[in-house]
């Protein structure tokens, strides 16, 4: 099943929170030695974005809490190295592009296939593991009251 759009982003900004924190608690640390926040920061960076990946196959924990998995265009499981670049790659022209390509990539994306840039690239999907009540988890909501404007 495809994953909404919602989920992405959320999925995304789960992991992202998790790294600007440690970004803020480690500008303190800059007074105790001038190298230490630049290793918080790799840490925290690599130990959100990346190391999940080694423990859950195509889940980092954002995917994990919204339920959420990268797989290959036939739902079998991507190898790490491709998970990680496609990330890499994301996160590159991310920071290069001041977000933009966030933004580009999330409007790209169809409702019917949820798949952005980085996924027609590296030939993965985003796939929800949740099977579909027919209501919004969020406001409760069936999906014929938000069609209604309800």
């Amino acid at each position: 099943m495809v994953p909404s759009f919602e989920k992405r982003v959320r999925g995304f900004a789960i992991d992202t929170s998790g790294v600007s924190i440690f970004v803020i608690l480690s500008m303190f640390l800059g007074q105790v030695h001038p190298y230490l926040p630049w290793i918080v920061i790799g840490s925290a960076f690599f130990g959100f974005y990346f190391l999940p990946y080694f423990f859950s196959k195509g889940q980092s924990f954002g995917k994990r809490i919204q339920k959420i998995k990268i797989v290959n265009l036939d739902d079998s499981d991507c190898s790490v190295l491709k998970i990680l670049a496609r990330d890499a790659f994301k996160l590159t022209l991310s920071i290069a592009t001041f977000g933009i390509y966030l933004i580009i990539s999330f409007f790209v994306m169809s409702d019917s296939t949820s798949r952005t840039i980085h996924d027609y690239i590296f030939r993965t999907k985003v796939i929800d593991l949740e099977k579909p009540t027919g209501r919004d988890n969020f406001l409760g909501k069936v999906e014929s009251m938000k069609k209604r404007g309800f």
